[in-house]
């Protein structure tokens, strides 16, 4: 049973990313979209375990909006399109703002 993260808040300002990672199950997919696009350059990401193979994606047009660079290695970039049939695609969705 997988679950849609999708995190707005930056860890910088709230504790709302922290807590998503405690939640995380294996193959859990986290969105990074409005100011959680500030989370690409916190140390938190370094916390998320390989082992779980999480999948972590970025809304393009908001990090851009932001002047964040995007590690493609570790982040794919999505549309709010691709963010909708996400939402479908798994079992349970949390917004945590």
């Amino acid at each position: 049973m997988t679950t849609l993260h999708i995190v707005r808040q930056s860890a910088f300002n709230t504790n709302d990313f922290f807590q998503c990672l405690q939640v995380l199950g294996k193959e859990d997919v986290i969105v990074f979209t409005d100011d959680g696009c500030y989370n690409l350059q916190h140390n938190l990401i370094d916390s998320i375990d390989d082992n779980k193979n999480i999948q972590l994606k970025v809304i393009k047009q908001h990090a851009n909006a932001r002047a964040i660079k995007i590690n493609e290695e570790i982040f794919t970039k999505i549309t709010m399109t691709n963010l909708v049939s996400l939402t479908f695609e798994n079992d349970r969705v949390i917004t945590w703002q």
